[in-house]
C-alpha cells in the first residue's frame, strides 16, 4: 500500500459502481480505468500544470477521452478533441519509420556509414558512425542545444543550418562504445533521408506516413490560423502559465502538430498493420520492440509535452498531448499505465522547481540554504537537485526577480563549488542583469576549474577564448 494512494484505492471501487467479483476485483475495468485516468489528469490540471487532451483506446476502440484547460487562454478557447499540439521528440518515431521504409526499398542499410553521404564530418572516428548508431543515440554526437543554438533557435530554419552547428565538433566518445541522447543525430538522419530520396523531409512525412495512416489533422509545421491550433504555455515556478510562443523550427528530431486521435492512428498502423512498414519483417519488429510488452514515446520542450504508452500485451494505447510543459503528459500517461498494470500509481506531487520555490518563499534564504536539500529528499524527490535549482534560477531571471535568482545560483555554488557549470549559471545571471564585466570575471572561475569548458548559454564564453578540439 506504500505506493498506492488512498484516493486511487477508493476510486477503483467507486468506478466499478461497487460491483465486485468473487475475488474482490473490479468486474468493469474500463469504468474504473476511465475514472482513475480522469482523476489523475484532473489533479495535474488543478495544479495549473496540465492543459491538453487524453485518449485511451483498447483494441482500437475508445475507452476514455477528455480535454482539460485551454487551447488559447487569452481568448478563452477550451481544448477539444480536435486541438492540435506539438509532439516534440515523438517525431523521432516518425523519422525511424522513414529510415526503415528506405531500408525496405533497398536504398539504405542500417550498417551504412555516415561518411558514405559526404555531409562534411571529418572529426576523429566520424567515419565509423553508422545509421543504426544514429538511430540508437550511440554515434557520439553531442546534443543540439549548444550555446549558439540556445541564443536564437528560430534562426536555424533549415536542416542544413542545424547540421552545421556540430559538423566540426569532436565526438563525445568513439561510436558504438557509449550512449548519449542526441537530437542532433536525428537531424543528421533527416539530411540523409532527403539526400537518398530527393524529397524534402516534410514531403516524406506527408506521402509516406500521414496519408497512409489517415492522419488528416496532422501537419509538419504549426498553422497559426488553424482554428484548432493550440498556443504553447510554459508552467512557471509560481504555478502560473505564461505564453511561450514557438521557440524553434520542427525537424526530424522533434516537432509537428497533431491530435490525440491522429497519434493513436499512427501507432496503431505501425504496430498492427502493414500501412507504414511490413509488420512481419524481423528488423522492423526489432527496432520498434514489437515483440515486447510496451513501447513508450515522449516529447517535451518549452510549452510542449507529449506522451504515448503502447501496451502491446493488452492492446491499449494511451495518448496524452499538452500545450504546457515540464513533462506533464509523461507524468499523466505513466501513472495511468501503472494503474492499468498494477492497480496503483506513484503519488502526485508538485513539480520539483515549484516545490523548491514554495519552500524558499516559506522559509527564507538562510533556512533554504540550510535545510532545503534534506527537505527535498524527505519529500520523495529524486531528480538531481542541482538541475532543479538551476532551472528555478533561470526562470527567475526571465521575470527579472534578480535577488531570488542570485540566491539560487549562490546556493548552487555552495552545493557544488568544484563544478564549472555553477559559475557559468551565475555569470549568465550577471549578464542578464547587464553586468558584462562581472559575468566575464565569474566565468573565469569555470575556466579555472576546466580550461576547456564551454558555456551552455553564451557562444563566445563571455569574451574568453576556449579551444573545443
Amino acid at each position: 500500500m506504500a505506493l498506492k494512494s488512498v484516493l486511487v484505492f477508493l476510486l477503483f471501487f467507486v468506478g466499478c459502481s461497487q460491483v465486485l467479483s468473487s475475488e474482490g476485483k473490479c468486474q468493469s475495468q474500463s469504468t474504473s480505468l476511465a475514472t482513475v485516468a480522469d482523476n489523475i489528469a484532473m489533479q495535474y490540471h488543478q495544479m495549473g500544470w496540465f492543459s491538453g487532451n487524453l485518449l485511451i483506446t483498447k483494441d482500437d476502440e475508445q475507452v476514455f477521452s477528455s480535454s482539460y484547460g485551454y487551447q488559447n487562454i487569452e481568448n478563452k478557447i477550451k481544448n477539444s478533441t480536435q486541438s492540435r499540439f506539438n509532439l516534440g521528440s515523438i517525431m523521432k518515431d516518425f523519422t525511424k519509420v522513414l529510415i526503415l521504409q528506405q531500408v525496405e526499398a533497398g536504398k539504405l542499410k542500417l550498417s551504412d556509414k555516415l561518411v558514405t553521404f559526404a555531409l562534411g564530418f571529418e572529426q576523429a572516428h566520424a567515419d565509423e558512425i553508422t545509421i543504426e548508431q544514429l538511430l540508437n543515440h550511440c554515434a557520439g554526437f553531442a546534443d543540439i542545444f549548444v550555446a549558439e543554438y540556445r541564443q536564437n533557435q528560430r534562426a536555424f530554419d533549415t536542416l542544413d543550418k542545424k547540421l552545421q552547428l556540430l559538423v566540426d565538433w569532436p565526438l563525445l566518445f568513439k561510436p558504438g562504445t557509449d550512449h548519449r541522447y542526441s537530437n542532433y543525430g536525428y537531424v543528421v538522419l533527416g539530411v540523409i533521408l532527403e539526400k537518398v530520396t530527393g524529397k524534402s523531409f516534410e514531403d516524406l512525412l506527408t506521402s509516406n506516413i500521414f496519408n497512409p495512416a489517415g492522419m488528416s489533422s496532422t501537419t509538419f509545421q504549426p498553422i497559426n490560423s488553424h482554428k484548432h491550433q493550440s498556443i504553447r504555455y510554459t508552467y512557471q515556478y509560481d504555478n502560473v502559465l505564461r505564453r511561450a510562443g514557438i521557440t524553434e523550427h520542427p525537424s526530424p528530431d522533434g516537432g509537428m502538430e497533431s491530435t490525440v486521435e491522429d497519434v493513436q492512428r499512427f501507432y496503431r498502423a505501425l504496430f498492427y498493420t502493414d500501412k507504414l512498414l511490413t509488420n512481419s519483417d524481423p528488423l522492423n519488429r526489432k527496432v520498434f520492440a514489437m515483440d515486447g510488452a510496451h513501447w513508450g514515446a515522449y516529447g517535451g520542450g518549452l510549452g510542449v509535452s507529449a506522451a504515448v504508452e503502447v501496451d502491446l500485451d493488452n492492446g491499449y494505447e494511451i495518448v496524452v498531448l499538452a500545450n504546457t510543459d515540464n513533462l506533464v503528459a509523461e507524468l499523466v500517461s505513466g501513472r495511468i499505465l501503472s494503474f492499468l498494470n498494477n492497480s496503483e500509481y506513484e503519488p502526485i506531487r508538485p513539480l520539483e522547481k515549484n516545490y523548491a520555490y514554495e519552500y524558499y518563499k516559506a522559509n527564507g534564504k538562510k533556512q533554504f540554504a540550510k535545510h532545503f536539500k534534506q527537505a527535498y529528499s524527505d519529500s520523495g524527490y529524486t531528480q538531481f537537485i542541482g538541475r532543479i535549482v538551476n532551472e528555478l534560477g533561470m526562470e527567475l531571471l526571465k521575470t527579472e526577480s534578480w535577488a531570488e535568482a542570485f540566491d539560487m545560483f549562490e546556493y548552487l555554488i555552495a552545493l557544488f563549488p568544484d563544478a564549472p557549470q555553477v559559475y557559468d549559471s551565475l555569470a549568465f545571471a550577471y549578464r542578464s542583469k547587464g553586468d558584462s564585466d562581472k559575468a566575464k570575471s565569474t566565468f573565469s572561475k569555470s575556466l579555472a576549474i576546466d580550461a576547456r569548458f564551454h558555456s551552455d548559454y553564451v557562444s563566445d564564453n563571455y569574451g574568453h577564448n576556449v579551444t573545443l578540439k
